[in-house]
């Protein structure tokens, strides 16, 4: 995980903690095939377009990087906007019906339910490495359906602002939010918007905590959106990032290593996966400085929880 305060450059001098999970094993190639044919959900609600034209034009952003032994994706002029938005839009029901309304991974706690464990270690980043407190106003950028952030306005009390350039995801978000108590609704606003470009009614220097729950990955410059994070922010704000990043471990010239993240950005709609040392220089050009750094897996072992990777790799109590 990465923490950052901002370089002074003749601006206000920001800071900035990004905190991301460290990832080396890759997601299945067939998780996007699968959902072709509608095996794992048929979906709830309507569409753009039929599931099988979605993932077409999700498959034509990645090319040959779609199957073992192909070649990386070539530069993307919109930060892999446009597929990531395939993506969502194509999987968000999936993840709703096997995950839960949060897109994310973390470590889980023997004797905890999945959705205790996912909560915890949310309230973790927001409350100690964070410090969102009453009040506050806070930027969710790539808050997929809002799970995180109707939590973390609960956790908080803070008022939290999300931003999804899928238009299915905010659907799927206002709509979840509309039986909730208008405490709740008065904490929390759903933004449509690009993250390396934001809307211009996010107005600059008026934020005082910026977060990206595992949304950075699906770019492949996260120095566009983190400059963005640091231009909202009041002066001595804080960004947190809880990333997918390559352990110090991944070897850029192991073929099979190479297959592993060619997979988990195809299969994860994901660009450019790197390591901490990359992710900190992409820091340093938007004008952020690191002040801390981890690995949420290490550190929830160390405390007793088993790795992020347990409820991929064994399953999970969401459907007991």
């Amino acid at each position: 995980r990465e923490s950052a305060k901002q370089k002074n450059t003749g601006e206000k001098m920001v800071k900035s903690m990004a905190i991301g999970a460290a990832v080396t094993a890759a997601l299945s190639y067939g998780g996007i095939q699968m959902l072709k044919s509608n095996v794992w959900y048929p979906g709830k609600y309507t569409l753009d377009s039929t599931r099988l034209a979605i993932n077409e034009q999700f498959d034509k952003y990645y090319g040959t990087a779609a199957t073992w032994g192909g070649t990386d994706t070539s530069h993307d002029e919109t930060n892999n906007r446009d597929a990531a938005e395939r993506y969502f839009t194509l999987t968000t029901d999936f993840l709703e019906w096997g995950w839960g309304d949060a897109f994310h991974m973390a470590p889980v706690k023997p004797g905890w339910s999945f959705f205790r464990s996912m909560a915890f270690w949310e309230e973790v980043f927001v409350g100690t490495y964070l410090g969102i407190k009453p009040g506050m106003k806070v930027a969710d950028l790539g808050m997929g359906v809002g799970g995180p952030a109707r939590r973390i306005a609960e956790f908080t009390g803070a008022s939290i602002e999300g931003v999804t350039n899928c238009k299915y995801q905010l659907q799927r978000a206002a709509n979840i939010t509309k039986p909730l108590p208008q405490w709740h609704k008065d904490r929390l606003k759903y933004t449509e918007g690009d993250y390396n470009n934001l809307p211009t009614s996010m107005e600059k220097g008026t934020f005082d905590r910026v977060y990206f729950l595992e949304s950075l990955s699906h770019c492949e410059d996260r120095a566009k959106p983190l400059e963005q994070a640091r231009l909202l922010l009041k002066e001595d704000g804080y960004v947190g990032a809880w990333q997918w990043m390559l352990t110090p471990a991944f070897n850029y010239s192991d073929p099979y290593h190479i297959e592993l993240k060619r997979g988990m950005e195809y299969g994860g709609g994901l660009r450019n996966l790197n390591k901490p040392e990359e992710r900190i220089a992409e820091m340093e050009r938007a004008g952020l400085e690191v002040i801390m750094s981890f690995d949420m897996g290490v550190e929830g072992i160390k405390r007793g929880h088993k790795g992020w990777w347990v409820p991929i790799a064994e399953g999970h109590d969401f459907f007991y």
